[in-house]
């Protein structure tokens, strides 16, 4: 029974994650395109601008995730914690100011910021990754310090394309590289990772996982 349950509760937190994840994105991609039909802009002043409406989509839902993901786990990663704080705070910057630098940006803090946390946990023998994800998975050290070490660089590298394509494409690039390309991109970055990885990872007895699957 015991099993069972804890079988039950890493499926329910892959779909909260999945959902708390994904649906802020989508509705910041559905307000973008749809913002020109809702609001059309004044053709001297282009106020309202698209992207701050589709940041008036975003930030509820942000929010909502946010709370749905807290009482269906009952528990906030630091990492989701740290994400959240930079969205409100950029968010209603944007908003505020009526300026989308701002929400632009947004990615280019939180990863960078996030990249420079992971890559300081391994440098200092704490590392971030294994303290969040150790329960679900078990792997020696030296393995956790490579997958935190690739994540920290995956960050950085994920902060410099975003200041890239939204300086140097058009907003419409941006926004579609934003919910699209970012998330092929980590998909690939932790498929291949599990992947390689797959060999040192254990059971919670020390069991190798591939040897359970093959007997």
């Amino acid at each position: 029974m015991n099993i069972e349950n804890q079988k039950e509760t890493k499926s329910g937190f892959d779909t909260v994650r999945l959902i708390s994840d994904l649906g802020p994105a989508l509705a910041f991609f559905i307000g973008y395109f749809l913002a020109p039909k809702l609001f059309p802009a004044n053709p001297i002043t282009h106020e309202p601008k698209p992207i701050l409406i589709a940041t008036l989509f975003f930030l509820p839902v942000s929010v909502l995730a946010f709370i749905y993901s807290w009482v269906k786990t009952r528990k906030i990663s630091p990492i989701a914690m740290f994400s959240f704080i930079m969205i409100l705070i950029m968010s209603v910057l944007g908003l505020w100011l009526k300026n989308d630098i701002f929400i632009k940006m947004r990615p280019t803090l939180i990863y960078g910021l996030m990249g420079l946390i992971l890559i300081y946990s391994v440098i200092v023998r704490s590392n971030l990754l294994k303290t969040l994800f150790d329960s679900a998975i078990h792997m020696a050290d030296n393995h956790w310090q490579t997958l935190a070490l690739r994540a920290g660089i995956l960050n950085i590298c994920l902060a410099i394309i975003n200041e890239a394509v939204w300086r140097l494409f058009s907003e419409k690039i941006w926004v579609l590289y934003n919910m699209w390309g970012d998330v092929a991109i980590n998909l690939a970055f932790w498929i291949f990772n599990i992947m390689s990885l797959a060999k040192y990872m254990t059971d919670e007895n020390g069991k190798p996982l591939l040897e359970d699957e093959k007997a």
